[in-house]
């Protein structure tokens, strides 16, 4: 078994592997869908994992 993950292990080893950003992009996901239940549907919260992802901000426009 380690032969065939030699590789693997290895450049995790070497630094040259990190899952940091994935993990921190899912506690990310993870809070919008925890925060996200009361959603009609799944399009909404697609919507909203968007909206958090791309760290998009809603522009306040005048109503008149």
């Amino acid at each position: 078994m380690i032969r065939r993950h030699l590789d693997g292990i290895l450049n995790h080893g070497l630094g040259e592997l990190s899952t940091g950003f994935m993990e921190g992009i899912n506690s990310v996901f993870s809070d919008v869908k925890r925060k996200a239940r009361g959603f009609r549907s799944a399009e909404y919260m697609t919507c909203m994992l968007y909206f958090v992802a791309g760290k998009l901000s809603l522009t306040l426009y005048p109503s008149h």
